[in-house]
């Protein structure tokens, strides 16, 4: 009977010990691409090259259009905000990907005061399309949350975090959507947690939790150097030691954007608060430029250079970081653990830079 099982193995090439797992669903995850420029159409062009016929959903993680996003009806940018939306999800459609936006906050008019408009009308734009493999989420300016079943083993779950830091009108109780406050989105992710008990769950917003880059209060030495690079890339005025105020009064004088203002800190605390101690938890968000991944008490990616690059290090609890333009790929393997990987721009080409795996 061994010399039998031993010959079987032989004639299988051991395929039955040392099978290798299979990806049984992608997420390919692409913050920050609303600007077109050369490095963004070959990040999109190659994130599409990674689309699995059949098994791959595409989420943009926010801020898909530059500066102020979807231009209103009737206005000098309503044109070109629709080519630049275009211009992210054509070669995604194109390969047959799902394909979901996520709001940031510069699509809700850069925390300005035609925000709901403007994020409203940028889902209309996407409806107007016809297709049902395309939308917002959460829709309307509703901040969510919102479920994407991946089978059985996976989730998604979306949700609008900049309506949480929003400073002007946005949706309540009375606009149709089916959360209206902060309680109401809260007890809504413990309804899809509890639903989904034994799946893997990515939280998917604009927001990162953890960051290692300017929002997160981590700066460069060009931006002490060089601080009105940050109003407009082109101002190379050296302004030593007087530069060094700019990120003294950010860290000071906060922005909800950055991660140390009062309502993202609130944020932060209350979305994990809903998933701590539960295993199988992602989170996935864009707004810092770069590509990291932070594991700690959560685990983080951070996936943001769609079209842009800015500041961000290797801090005491990252596994990677890069600047480059990029996207990252999360699969659902056989072995049910989730694959990691970091895609980025070296050498003229996206290359694979970071693997990593988390188990259940």
């Amino acid at each position: 009977m061994r010399f039998i099982l031993l010959l079987i193995l032989w004639a299988t090439g051991g395929a039955l010990c040392f099978a290798q797992p299979i990806i049984l669903r992608r997420v390919i995850l692409i913050g920050d691409a609303g600007e077109i420029n050369p490095k963004q159409n070959k990040a999109l062009n190659d994130a599409a090259a990674h689309i699995l016929p059949g098994k791959s959903t595409v989420m943009f993680l926010g801020d898909n259009i530059y500066p102020h996003g979807m231009g209103l009806p009737g206005s000098l940018e309503e044109a070109e905000t629709q080519t630049i939306i275009r211009s992210q999800f054509s070669p995604m459609r194109a390969a047959g990907a799902p394909t979901y936006f996520v709001p940031g906050n510069h699509d809700w008019d850069k925390s300005g005061k035609q925000g709901l408009a403007k994020i409203r009308r940028q889902g209309e734009f996407l409806k107007e399309q016809n297709d049902p493999g395309l939308s917002i989420v959460p829709a309307n300016g509703c901040p969510g949350p919102v479920e994407i079943p991946l089978g059985d083993g996976l989730v998604i779950i979306a949700y609008d975090s900049e309506w949480w830091l929003f400073p002007h009108e946005k949706t309540g109780t009375g606009d149709g959507c089916d959360c209206g406050t902060k309680e109401e989105v809260l007890a809504r992710m413990r309804e899809i947690r509890d639903r989904n008990a034994g799946k893997f769950i990515v939280l998917a917003s604009h927001h990162p939790f953890r960051s290692y880059g300017t929002h997160g209060g981590k700066y460069s030495l060009k931006d002490h150097i060089f601080p009105l690079t940050a109003v407009k890339k082109w101002l190379w005025i050296p302004l030593p030691v007087i530069g060094s105020l700019y990120p003294l009064l950010r860290s000071t004088i906060r922005n909800p954007e950055d991660m140390g203002h009062a309502w993202y800190r609130e944020l932060i605390a209350k979305v994990t608060d809903v998933f701590k101690g539960s295993p199988g938890i992602l989170y996935v968000a864009g707004h810092e430029h770069g590509l990291q991944l932070i594991k700690d008490n959560i685990t983080q990616v951070v996936s943001g250079s769609g079209a842009k690059h800015s500041y961000a290090r290797k801090g005491r609890h990252s596994l990677f970081a890069d600047t480059k333009q990029g996207f990252v790929t999360v699969d659902l393997m056989s072995d049910k653990s989730l694959q990691i990987v970091c895609h980025a721009l070296e050498k003229g080409k996206i290359q694979e830079m970071f693997r990593y795996r988390l188990a259940y």
